[in-house]
């Protein structure tokens, strides 16, 4: 029956790649192996490889402490973080050694992150003295022991990123003598979807993001009038229609000359768009308008001419200086007839209204007059 070990594996390195062996012990410990591939070998561990053993303090390399010996012996595997600066370390050196007295020689696996092995150059060599010692290289194949090491920069195509987690895929075939294809095609499976959910994800987050921005920045609003009530060319055209917007904290007010033109309220606060704000509009000769809008970037209001304006009309007729009770006139096509006091007060429809309207006498065609409106009551007409 096997040893049952306190450690999946141990991390030997040099204080100068720490960053290396955490970010392997890591790796390793987060690693899941599929569902499948452990139902095909029940002798598989069934949770995640850990816990991986890393000394987190750099010792000084005089003799091999008693508690890391103890935390050696209780490794299955010895994960050696392997680089010029960790082939220079005695202790590194001394870790290995133990390992190969232990009798697990041939569970030591070198994690390149630097430099090239049996190189022979000190500075480029990546094995530590005692990895050449313990698995030297020979040209003879019956003395040659070389052992293959995992580069995390293996050349080839491919991302730093994907050679990275390439390298970890082949120290855990290794640590659980399981096949690297495997093992591989599911990890890369399982990156190409973490790397789409994760890229959604931001794309949600920047969306999201803009939408926020947008929504806080301020806004211009284009105000516009047009003619809700019929259109009549011989009256004059609408002129000076002043706006006014009012606002929670202040009132902003533009004028707007015609139908044809409009107003820019510019940097509106973004909180009040499509909030409802008061609106008022006053222009000559037309009805003044009072709503409630929602504030948006257009604004299209209406605007109706005022019907009294030209179209009230009253005034006493004089013949010749005296006041003609009783009289009948015609004021265009209407046949009206004044009052005891001369006087005649008449309401034209919007639709034939004009700015001055022709007055005659049907029994005097000599009679006649022009009457310009609009007019009040003291008006006189003089036949």
């Amino acid at each position: 029956m096997e040893q049952q070990y306190t450690y999946y594996a141990f991390v030997s390195y040099r204080s100068s790649d720490e960053k290396w062996a955490k970010w392997l012990q890591e790796k390793i410990e987060g690693y899941r192996l599929p569902t499948t591939i452990q139902h095909e070998n029940t002798d598989l561990p069934k949770s995640r490889l850990r816990p991986c053993f890393r000394y987190h303090t750099d010792i000084q390399p005089n003799e091999l402490k008693t508690e890391l010996r103890n935390k050696l012996e209780q490794s299955k595997y010895l994960l050696v973080i392997c680089s010029p600066r960790s082939a220079q370390s005695p202790w590194v050196g001394a870790e290995i050694d133990t390992f190969v007295e232990l009798g697990r020689r041939d569970r030591i696996i070198p994690v390149i992150v630097e430099g090239r092995p049996y190189s022979d150059d000190p500075a480029t060599e990546c094995y530590n003295p005692s990895l050449l010692k313990h698995f030297p290289h020979s040209d003879d194949i019956n003395q040659d022991r070389e052992i293959l090491g995992v580069n995390i920069h293996e050349e080839g195509s491919g991302s730093a990123y994907m050679k990275r987690e390439r390298a970890v895929m082949q120290v855990v075939s290794r640590m659980l003598n399981v096949s690297f294809d495997r093992i591989w095609q599911r990890q890369k499976r399982r990156i190409i979807r973490r790397t789409i959910f994760s890229v959604i994800g931001a794309l949600l987050v920047l969306a999201s993001l803009i939408a926020v921005w947008i929504m806080n920045q301020p806004f211009d609003s284009r105000v516009m009038l047009y003619e809700s009530s019929p259109a009549v060319e011989a009256l004059p055209p609408m002129y000076n229609a002043v706006v006014t917007l009012t606002l929670p904290d202040e009132e902003r007010t533009d004028t707007i000359c015609s139908f044809d033109e409009e107003v820019l309220f510019r940097y509106l606060p973004a909180r009040l768009k499509n909030q409802e704000v008061a609106v008022h509009v006053e222009a000559p000769d037309y009805l003044p308008l009072d709503t409630i809008v929602m504030l948006n970037n257009i604004l299209s209001l209406p605007l109706a001419r005022d019907p009294q304006v030209y179209g009230s009309l009253s005034a006493v007729v004089l013949v010749n200086g005296n006041i003609a009770p009783s009289k009948r006139i015609m004021v265009e096509n209407f046949d009206i007839t004044t009052d005891a006091a001369g006087r005649f007060t008449l309401f034209i429809p919007l639709e034939q209204q004009k700015k001055s309207y022709f007055i005659t006498d049907p029994a005097d065609a000599s009679l006649s007059t022009t009457l310009h409106a609009p007019c009040g009551r003291n008006d006189i007409i003089l036949l």
